[in-house]
């Protein structure tokens, strides 16, 4: 005879497995890491606010959620995740390609994760006003523009910069306590040069698809090379950026552990750089991903660590 409760979770995850992977859960992890690094900062100046961090950080993940469902609805309507090969980094989510979702529960899906988001701001708002609000409404912007306007027109990379790590940097240390501390001005550059770097390699598989599909990045107008030495010129920059707010004291000694992760880049400076490989490997791709994340850590927890000390 068989058992129910077994049943009922097997429905159970069968029903869910599809939207965890509409939403692609495990990159959610990211928007976690992201806000690390405003909450330490708020932390060392005793600006902390749990509550109104709460209500931004749900507000920040949905609005990621919404523009993982989008980027994969506007993907499969045009027909773009046919023509790539999915990765642990790259090439989409084949969930509706494969039928497990309906193209048009995906875009419910996704008009319900930016209603989620906007409502979990709306408290921000009445407290700090039009900032927030200004704040909320290009990081929308950013979210429903981004495949089918910024990725079309050369502003991907930018966008996913500004609206993936710069953004949520500036909203979350603002609704602390409606100011932006001096070392949090120390963060934003090295922010936004991981969430730009982040989306400009992961471009590199799909070069192909995305051009024929009439996108518009930076690896399709000057090819992956160039590209490439884009890529390791923003890593050298990120160095010197927090490099230099160390020194006139604006961040802690501490904040340089965000440095040392760039020794992870060996493998892709050799592959991308050294072998002029036109394409890039799935383990040089991990590489790369572990150091957006590992840069971002470090640099939370550098900050973090000072107030210890």
């Amino acid at each position: 005879m068989s058992n129910p409760s077994s049943e009922t979770a097997v429905v159970s995850r069968a029903t869910l497995d599809p939207y965890l992977a509409l939403i692609r859960a495990p990159f959610l992890v990211f928007t976690l890491v992201v806000v690390s690094v405003p909450v330490a900062v708020a932390v060392d100046a005793g600006t902390f606010d749990p509550t109104n961090t709460l209500l931004a950080l749900g507000s920040v993940l949905f609005a990621h959620i919404a523009v993982n469902i989008l980027n994969i609805a506007s993907d499969y309507r045009t027909g773009l995740d046919e023509q790539t090969e999915e990765t642990a980094y790259s090439g989409g989510s084949d969930v509706l390609t494969d039928g497990g979702l309906s193209y048009r529960r995906a875009v419910v899906a996704g008009a319900l994760s930016i209603g989620i988001s906007a409502l979990l701001v709306v408290p921000l708002v009445v407290e700090f006003g039009t900032v927030v609000l200004l704040l909320y409404g290009i990081g929308t912007g950013l979210v429903v523009g981004y495949t089918d306007l910024f990725a079309r027109i050369g502003l991907g990379e930018l966008a996913c910069g500004v609206g993936l790590t710069l953004l949520p940097t500036v909203a979350i240390g603002y609704i602390q306590a409606g100011t932006l501390p001096d070392p949090l001005f120390g963060t934003l550059v090295p922010m936004f040069v991981v969430g730009f770097n982040l989306l400009l390699l992961n471009e590199f598989p799909d070069v192909e698809p995305d051009r024929e599909n009439g996108r518009t990045n930076i690896p399709i107008v000057f090819g992956r090379q160039a590209a490439g030495y884009l890529y390791f010129a923003l890593v050298g920059l990120l160095v010197v950026s927090l490099l230099y707010p160390i020194v006139t004291g604006v961040l802690p000694v501490t904040a340089a552990l965000a440095i040392l992760p760039v020794a992870l880049l060996v493998p892709v400076f050799d592959e991308v750089i050294l072998q002029s490989d036109p394409t890039i490997a799935e383990d040089a791709l991990g590489n790369h991903v572990l150091w957006t994340q590992t840069t971002i850590v470090a640099l939370g927890a550098g900050i973090g660590v000072s107030v210890l000390l």
